[in-house]
């Protein structure tokens, strides 16, 4: 026989306390004490409550059918120690546009928090926190690897973009870095690309917890006559003069690198695609020209929305004792930077072509040779 169900009515007539209070404190709201909603909570367990999975269903479809108003603050994380420099990359603008439009969908407002404010402590940051009643974190991605965010987490619900932040380990939600490059390196397979370089260096490779270098090896195992040219650059130079020296020396048929160096790649005064191919890993939302990889940056950021307004309503607060990973994969983007399917590399091209054409044929390497035009600066 079905036992009866224990509501939070029941644990407020045996608390003595009214029902909107027992909600508070299964909810974990600051606007309880600690220790009240710990005295709350344990009475809750000794009773046997349980959550009605059909009423928490009924309560989230009614979250997503109704107009959206004002429910409460998610604060956005900054530990960069130049407030604006977090915003002016691409994919985090694009993590904050996405959290923001979501939120303002479920009625959330999401509020930057600036923890090297000369005014904020991290003590005092906390404490400005709970005293606005914000329980949800969105912790933005650090400005170096192995980063170490000195906070207490108690009693907050908290979500960090990608790997950047050192132990405690929170929720991450982040791109499938290794899935996407070996679907870039498939789709460069399939173009004829054999001589693949990629040009990143280890600091950010390490930013991404490695999964670069862990796709491009898997895409190496799986297509064992790729060329084993080196994986990452201990220091990429961001400038033409060490593309082409790179490219001379390794002779890529094609860069495997991020959007903004592909004006370094231009500089070379190499065609593209006809001489040397340029695959972004991380294609901009809008961008239609450069082939490559989206991330979906700004679904990524709606992602992180929904998994922390899930967390708060089922009370999940401070460090997970098992983090969890999101991974959201990205799409191929065909671009015009690669040559189109069946299109000869320009390095192949017949003896007779080749000598009507000599400074158009051959390979990247010849391109750079002492004897080929000098490069075109890049503006």
């Amino acid at each position: 026989m079905a036992s009866t169900r224990i509501t939070i009515r029941d644990i407020a007539a045996r608390a003595g306390l009214h029902f909107t209070t027992v909600s508070l404190a299964l909810r974990d709201s600051p606007q309880l004490n600690i220790d009240t909603r710990a005295r709350i909570k344990k009475l809750a367990r000794d009773m046997g409550y349980r959550p009605d999975p059909m009423l928490s269903a009924l309560q989230a479809h009614k979250r997503t059918r109704r107009n959206p108003h004002y429910q409460a603050t998610i604060a956005w994380i900054n530990n960069w120690p130049q407030r604006d420099d977090l915003l002016k990359i691409p994919e985090f603008h694009e993590y904050r546009r996405g959290a923001e439009e979501r939120a303002a969908e479920l009625g959330y407002l999401v509020e930057e928090f600036w923890t090297h404010d000369p005014a904020t402590s991290p003590a005092k940051l906390r404490a400005i926190l709970r005293a606005r009643g914000i329980q949800a974190l969105l912790v933005a991605p650090q400005p170096r690897p192995r980063t170490w965010l000195e906070f207490d987490y108690t009693d907050f619900s908290a979500i960090a973009f990608g790997y950047t932040l050192q132990p405690p380990l929170l929720h991450v939600v982040t791109n499938h870095q290794a899935h996407s490059v070996n679907l870039l390196l498939e789709k460069l397979w399939s173009l004829g690309y054999r001589r693949p370089g990629m040009y990143i260096s280890r600091n950010w490779d390490e930013k991404v917890g490695y999964n670069w270098i862990s796709g491009m090896m898997l895409s190496r195992w799986l297509h064992p006559t790729l060329a084993r040219l080196p994986l990452v650059i201990d220091n990429a130079g961001r400038n033409t003069s060490a593309m082409a020296a790179w490219i001379k020396k390794h002779r890529p048929d094609v860069v495997i690198t991020f959007s903004n160096n592909f004006v370094y790649l231009q500089g070379t005064g190499l065609r593209i695609p006809e001489d040397i191919g340029f695959a972004s890993l991380n294609v901009g939302e809008t961008d239609t020209h450069i082939s490559g990889i989206r991330q979906n940056d700004r679904f990524i950021g709606r992602k992180a929305i929904d998994l922390l307004v899930d967390m708060v309503h089922r009370n999940e607060r401070g460090i997970p004792e098992i983090p969890v990973r999101t991974l959201v994969e990205g799409v191929w983007c065909p671009g015009k930077t690669l040559r189109k399917p069946g299109a000869s590399p320009a390095g192949r091209q017949t003896a007779t072509h080749a000598n009507r054409n000599p400074s158009r044929g051959g390979s990247p390497s010849a391109r750079l040779s002492p004897n080929a035009p000098k490069p075109r600066r890049a503006d």
